[in-house]
């Protein structure tokens, strides 16, 4: 199981290169990501995680490299290259395992997501999360078919037998879905020494 951690680098997650990065990633993994961005630092602060972004990793039959599953703002729920997280991500990149979550129900989780390719990236969703994890008192804006990263990979997940956890009323934060009980740490690729308590401070600064 994930523990809560302020910042990557400081971790007790083993720090690897690119190549061992390679090594160790098994299909149907997730892949958490700390960037620099603002609406990624933002994220960050409200959620106190060092995590704002999650996706999940998959190696079609005969393909030559490894792709993804995930929702961004800029393209919705869509298939992408892992090697553009490896390459080209300004952040640290943590790779996490569902050890209990079989083959079978892998492919089920992977089939769920390609249902959504193409949704929207419900970005008001995302933000009514986070104003309501500030104020509580803020509407949350409920799912109606259109799921931001964590939202989809919670959906996904309703396909296994290990559902990760929906707290409360809104969908899922990333950090929710790296302290899920059926997540566990791999390992690290560290290009930030930076907290989410620094970012924060940094936010609050601008």
């Amino acid at each position: 199981m994930a523990s809560h951690i302020n910042n990557v680098a400081s971790s007790d997650i083993p720090q690897v290169t690119k190549v061992e990065f390679y090594e160790q990633i098994r299909w149907g993994d997730m892949l958490f990501c700390s960037g620099r961005e603002p609406v990624s630092r933002a994220i960050q602060c409200v959620t106190h995680s060092p995590f704002s972004h999650v996706l999940f990793a998959w190696l079609p039959a005969h393909a030559g490299q490894w792709l993804t599953l995930e929702a961004t703002m800029q393209r919705g729920v869509h298939v992408g290259k892992l090697s553009d997280y490896l390459d080209g991500y300004d952040g640290d990149l943590v790779l996490a395992r569902r050890s209990a979550v079989t083959d079978a129900e892998k492919f089920a989780e992977l089939n769920a997501g390609l249902s959504v390719l193409e949704d929207a990236y419900d970005w008001q969703q995302e933000f009514s999360f986070v104003g309501h994890k500030l104020i509580r008192t803020l509407p949350v804006v409920k799912p109606k078919g259109e799921y931001y990263c964590s939202g989809l990979m919670w959906l996904m997940s309703l396909a296994s037998n290990w559902p990760l956890q929906m707290p409360g009323p809104e969908l899922p934060a990333p950090e929710d879905n790296w302290t899920d009980p059926s997540v566990g740490p791999v390992c690290a690729i560290v290009k930030l020494a930076q907290s989410s308590e620094a970012a924060c401070n940094q936010i609050r600064c601008a």
